[in-house]
């Protein structure tokens, strides 16, 4: 028996070592999906709290301008702030997660995170959260199908204008019941 261990150790790291090789021949064979650039996912579709809206060039703005100027310049605007690529739904193929800021007129900004799916190179806006108002997101990436976040949030003394309190954030993407959803 003590014998036999040492053969049987050498031939599983054979067999495993081959494996290993077919493994990323099939990987390196199998058909690239790209990921999406930039300017595609300045062009996407998203939902923001039940409103679908289809950014042009990074912006979507909707304005009930009257002829004598006398409304605001927009009545809802949304703007591409940042996004990053990764693995979402562990299939192997790069998604995305756009943040997007909303401002309806005021004086703050709503900022959204939007979970990007790529369904066959094409992009789907599958969830979008609020992430908070007037935040100042700092970085944003994927990693091991987390989305993290590091921004700064207001603290009990900070202005509107002004969050200084640091924060970090991480969402996963989850699937029940045929439809996804971001948690945090």
């Amino acid at each position: 028996m003590r014998k036999l261990l040492p053969v049987i150790f050498i031939l599983g790291a054979i067999l495993y070592i081959s494996m290993s090789g077919i493994s990323k021949n099939i990987q390196n064979n199998a058909v690239a999906v790209p990921s999406f650039s930039i300017a595609t996912l300045e062009n996407s579709a998203y939902r923001l709290d039940k409103k679908a809206v289809k950014l042009h060039n990074g912006e979507y703005i909707e304005t009930s301008r009257t002829k004598d100027n006398s409304q605001p310049p927009y009545d809802f605007m949304v703007d591409f702030s940042m996004s990053a690529s990764g693995d979402l739904n562990n299939d192997g193929i790069s998604d995305a997660v756009v943040v997007l800021a909303m401002n309806g007129g005021g004086s703050g900004s709503f900022s959204y995170l939007a979970a990007v799916l790529n369904q066959d190179g094409e992009p789907l806006n599958v969830d979008t959260v609020l992430i908070g108002i007037s935040v100042d997101i700092k970085s944003i990436k994927i990693a091991s199908g987390m989305i993290i976040l590091d921004l700064l949030i207001h603290g009990f003394w900070d202005p509107m204008c002004c969050p200084e309190k640091k924060a970090h954030y991480e969402y996963k993407l989850v699937q029940s019941d045929k439809k996804y959803k971001l948690l945090r």
